[in-house]
């Protein structure tokens, strides 16, 4: 329950946060603008970096026990944040920026202890500090200033971390390394509360504060992983959970000295740049990149207690195939998109241009989901066996903070906030469902027979809807994760049928964003059944407590 309130903590502040900081940096004007370097083409601001790194600190300092390597994690991540931020708002010398990082980096080696004192093919033995604390300095900034510089484009530095914290928390599950773990998953979640605003076209940018937090974490964490809490797994596994971030950083850094430029200097031969010049749309690019993370995050997972060489030759094959795809593909001149002229516009089957032309499917669908999505929450909420006084305790909450947003927005659209509080609602009604289902334990048929309904609902909104309803590459992201981590051998999570329970958390999520999104709108419905779940969970969990 700590680490499920840990990430719904997380990723609701970091949510909050961010729309008044898009209006403080508009009102600064920290904003992004567009070069020759960068994709987007209109200013955006970048202070996202202060919501999520926010978002991350809260839970442990709520739940956390403070001994030294919590407290020099956190104190870390203050100075870190101060710097990269600073050099937003005013724009620092990169030598200043390195002495933050470095500054960052010794608290956590020195006071907390965090060190690499085991390498690959060193054996058992632990390295000397005079020789591993050097290298840990030089490792920790290493990786920060490596996913400082992928972040490129729309989510792409968000999601490759995501997906190594991901792998960082699964491995540390089996140790029970509580204050790792909540660490982990404290940020997880202020990444996905983040990228909710980041995925393209991005509204708000982490900036380098939250570039270099991210990068930051990411290094500390794995060091965490594999030198403190679970001295099994190989060594060398850091480089595959962080191979894609260091392998863009050595091949750009290698590019501009063996062409005679400084290794500072900013240009445009980043692995993103070199997708999107072989005709990758912006999204194609991340996904691709998200999909190239994800196999080095899953061969760590498989390999995590094989020998030193076998993990750096595969991850050293991975590179040379992947420099060699990109440089192949660039000297033949092949292109993922062909222009018009270039070849025949695969034509649209009439029957689908009917259909959306018509939009009476849509209209069935949009209805259905609209009756589904309340009659689930309600009797969810009503007949579960027991409402946790934790779970009432947060849906008091976030009732409070809907009934203040009705006042002052009542006739506005749905904002993100309340987006927020309708999602974990429904993660806190399929938590219990699968938990406690109480009266509902014999209704599992009849459940499953809805959810399957909803699921074509969906469907038939992906295909015809005309509105901004689309897979993203966070898509991808959430549905990898839900549907991956609770199969995996080593993962026991304690709820019945881990698996069918996150189906159902994307079927319903995805139901929510097509009653939102699409143009027949009806945000009162959504309102009023957000409110009055939260407010069955609240008083349950009261009385509850009570009795």
């Amino acid at each position: 329950m700590t680490l499920f309130f840990s990430f719904i903590v997380a990723t609701f502040a970091t949510m909050v946060l961010i729309p008044p900081l898009v209006r403080l940096a508009e009102w600064l004007h920290v904003v992004d603008r567009p070069a020759a370097r960068k994709v987007h083409r209109t200013p955006v601001p970048r202070l996202g970096g202060v919501a999520m790194a926010i978002g991350a600190v809260l839970p442990p300092i709520m739940w956390a026990t403070m001994h030294s390597r919590m407290v020099g994690f956190l104190c870390g991540v203050a100075v870190i944040l101060f710097f990269g931020l600073w050099d937003d708002l005013k724009g620092i010398d990169y030598r200043l920026k390195f002495l933050g990082q470095i500054i960052a980096v010794l608290i956590v080696v020195l006071y907390a202890g965090v060190v690499v004192r085991y390498v690959p093919f060193w054996g058992l033995e632990p390295l000397p500090d005079y020789v591993a604390i050097p290298m840990t300095v030089f490792a920790l900034v290493g990786v920060t200033n490596a996913i400082n510089l992928a972040d490129g484009l729309d989510g792409l530095a968000g999601g490759i971390t995501l997906l190594s914290l991901g792998i960082i928390g699964i491995l540390a599950h089996p140790s029970g390394d509580i204050g790792l773990l909540l660490a982990t998953v404290s940020v997880i979640g202020s990444i996905v509360g983040f990228l909710r605003f980041n995925t393209y076209p991005a509204r708000i940018f982490m900036g380098d504060g939250g570039s270099q937090f991210l990068g930051f974490s990411a290094g500390v964490l794995v060091v965490m992983l594999t030198q403190q809490s679970n001295t099994a797994l190989s060594p060398a596994l850091p480089l595959m959970i962080l191979g894609l971030p260091i392998l863009d950083t050595v091949m750009v850094m290698s590019e501009r000295l063996y062409e005679g430029r400084s290794p500072f200097l900013p240009d445009k031969n980043h692995i993103h740049h070199k997708l999107l010049a072989l005709g990758f749309d912006h999204y194609e690019a991340v996904f691709v990149i998200y999909l190239l993370q994800t196999m080095l995050v899953a061969a760590a997972y498989f390999l995590r207690f094989e020998r030193d060489w076998l993990i750096l030759s595969l991850y050293g094959l991975f590179c040379l195939a992947l420099i060699g795809s990109l440089k192949a593909g660039m000297a033949t001149g092949w292109r993922c998109h062909r222009h018009p002229h270039q070849g025949a516009i695969p034509v649209v089957p009439g029957w689908i241009q009917w259909l959306r032309k018509d939009q009476r499917i849509l209209r069935i669908a949009f209805y259905f989901a609209v009756v589904a999505i309340p009659c689930y929450f309600f009797l969810g909420a009503l007949l579960v066996e027991r409402v946790p006084k934790d779970i009432g305790a947060l849906a008091c909450a976030l009732l409070i903070v809907l009934l203040v947003l009705y006042v002052t927005r009542r006739h506005k659209p749905f904002n993100i906030v309340e987006r927020a509080c309708a999602y974990i609602a429904g993660i806190c009604v399929v938590y219990l469902v699968q938990v406690m289902p109480g009266a509902l334990a014999d209704l599992s048929l009849y459940r499953n027979i809805l959810f399957a309904a909803m699921t074509v609902a969906v469907a038939i909104g992906f295909r015809f809807s005309k509105e901004r309803f689309r897979v993203t590459p966070m898509d991808f992201l959430v549905i990898l994760v839900a549907l991956v981590v609770p199969n995996l051998p080593d993962v026991n999570i304690e709820m019945g049928n881990a698996g069918i329970a996150v189906a159902m958390l994307i079927v319903l999520f995805y139901s929510i964003e097509l009653v939102l999104n699409n143009f027949w709108r009806r945000w009162d419905v959504m309102r009023l059944t957000t409110s009055v779940t939260l407010a069955v969970l609240g008083l349950r969990g009261v009385v509850g407590a009570l009795t």
